[in-house]
């Protein structure tokens, strides 16, 4: 009985090749998603008001800007290890800005932002 091939080292090839796109694209997607900070947005009625996740990050590392209805957060969480050799490492560090879109203009110059407990809670005053 005579086997026919059907071209399945190029079906191979192929297949990784496509694997190896979609790998891409996840590492690229999981790295924004790792990096950037967890928020919630709320309605306060007179005012919006944002509540970020930027533990272990200094107010001197956090920026803040609005352009329309866009806010964007920008930041550095720097790396604790020292001097020390890093055995495993959970903790997302480095770089950092996520853009959120405001439901409606905000009077930006009269709003407010603090830092406590790993929280950055901005409220801006709806214009």
């Amino acid at each position: 009985m005579d086997l026919e091939k059907y071209g399945t080292a190029s079906d191979i090839r192929e297949l990784l090749a496509i694997r190896d796109s979609v790998d891409d694209i996840l590492v690229g997607l999981q790295g924004d998603e790792v990096t950037a900070p967890r928020a919630d947005l709320f309605d306060l009625g007179h005012a919006y008001q944002l509540v970020i996740e930027v533990p272990g990050v200094p107010q001197e590392n956090l920026e803040i800007a609005l352009q329309g209805i866009e806010l964007t957060l920008a930041g550095l969480r720097e790396t604790l290890s020292g001097e020390a050799e890093v055995l495993s490492s959970e903790r997302p560090s480095g770089h950092f800005q996520r853009t959120f879109e405001l439901p409606g203009e905000v009077d930006f110059d009269a709003g407010t932002a603090h830092l406590s407990d790993g929280l950055l809670v901005v409220t801006l005053p709806k214009d």
